[in-house]
């Protein structure tokens, strides 16, 4: 149920108030600053919305410090003041970040559709707030995957960085290497500022300028697969991110490109001589994701620490891997990298009945139509899998894929193979 804190020194009013809201909210009752302090530490991540009356006895602190300590325990409580003052201290409570300022005698309607939007307000925060944890704890995950120093890699990109110019990153990777992850990693740790990830197969100028803003970061999967003319038009916004462009770009807000390209990609033999132009100009920082077949001696980590994960992701029965499956995961040579092995680990975690997987779990992920040796191959698995996911959406790729955990990229490219 929505719990709201009501703190008000008049009994008369407090009583009115709580007539009003207690049959549709849970209420937390405050007759000073000291209770008000004790309930909102002692509620902070089930209290919804605060409605205070600054004029309150309790603690040597004016109102305003005691309303920016609450508003910085959790901005996600939005606070709604009452009181009779004039309205310069409406106006400094409102720039203090206070949700909304309601004077005596107050209207009851008014009030009602101030905790109602005060309500969703703090429901939308908290969606955020979850969604950037997550988002960050993938990145963390994302990190140990690779072993990737983090401050290596932001010392590399503040070397170039000016004040006013951000420098572009490239990034070279393989099919099912997850760059983007990367991207965001370099995103969160530098600026902490909103991160767009755009696979470069539609105009850029439906996103450019409109959807950024000074200090976003914006990330292009796939540069190679851009055709001429958005080659050209991204040479452009390379002149207007390096201050080189006098006034046809000038629109364009001052963002950090970030850009993914096949690390298989020869610039000097291509035939492109724009796509080699950019490749030169994007190499100032660039960065390697370096593919399974490269990490063979980390191999059996990347398994654990990949298993750990979707063990905690999806709800399992399977709580360790055998020595004789994880020899098999080394041996292979993962030609679509972690994409690959994480679609295997899910498959073997969400279909083995019991505590250990074996490879006989592996077995019976072959639906037993391939070949006649004791073992299938993993590439053997994962392509009677992938056919089984196409059977069950009629053919329709995009839902094959969300259905296997994978992007439609990793699927085509598998189709491919």
């Amino acid at each position: 149920m929505t719990t709201l804190l009501l703190a008000d020194a008049e009994q008369t009013f407090l009583d009115f108030m709580v007539r009003l809201l207690q049959k549709d909210y849970q209420l937390l009752i405050a007759r000073n600053w000291n209770e008000v302090l004790e309930k909102f530490e002692a509620n902070l991540w089930r209290l919804n919305v605060a409605i205070l009356d600054v004029n309150m006895p309790g603690l040597s602190v004016d109102p305003f410090a005691m309303v920016e300590k609450l508003l910085k325990s959790n901005p996600t409580i939005p606070m709604v003041i009452i009181s009779g003052q004039d309205i310069v201290l409406r106006h400094e409570f409102l720039k203090m970040g206070v949700f909304h300022y309601h004077g005596k005698p107050i209207d009851m309607m008014d009030l009602k559709l101030t905790i109602k939007n005060a309500i969703e307000y703090n429901r939308v925060m908290r969606r955020l707030e979850n969604y950037e944890r997550d988002d960050r704890d993938d990145v963390k995950y994302y990190q140990r995957l690779l072993k990737l120093n983090i401050d290596d890699v932001v010392d590399k990109i503040r070397g170039y960085d000016s004040t006013s110019e951000k420098v572009p990153v490239l990034i070279r990777t393989e099919d099912g290497t997850r760059p983007y992850m990367l991207a965001k990693v370099v995103s969160m740790e530098m600026d902490n500022k909103l991160f767009f990830n755009k696979v470069c197969n539609e105009n850029l100028r439906n996103i450019l300028p409109h959807n950024l803003q000074h200090g976003d970061t914006l990330y292009l999967e796939g540069m190679e697969r851009l055709d001429l003319e958005e080659q050209n038009y991204l040479v452009k916004v390379l002149d207007h991110l390096e201050g080189n462009t006098e006034s046809q770009d000038a629109f364009l807000p001052h963002f950090r490109l970030m850009v993914s390209t096949s690390s298989h990609l020869n610039g000097e033999l291509n035939s492109s001589r724009v796509l080699n132009q950019l490749l030169q100009r994007l190499s100032k920082v660039e960065f390697r994701i370096e593919p399974l077949r490269l990490r063979k001696h980390d191999l059996r980590e990347i398994v654990s620490l990949m298993f750990e994960k979707i063990k905690k992701d999806q709800y399992t029965c399977a709580e360790k891997i055998s020595e004789e499956l994880l020899e098999i995961l080394e041996n292979h040579n993962w030609p679509l990298n972690y994409d690959e092995l994480h679609l295997v680990l899910e498959a073997l975690v969400l279909t083995c009945p019991e505590s250990t997987v074996y490879p006989k779990h592996l077995h019976q992920l072959d639906f037993s139509d391939i070949g006649n040796s004791k073992y299938p191959t993993l590439d053997d698995m994962i392509s009677e899998h992938i056919k089984k996911a196409l059977r069950r959406t009629m053919g329709n790729k995009s839902k094959a894929a969300k259905m296997l955990g994978i992007t439609p990229k990793t699927l085509y490219a598998r189709m491919r193979n």
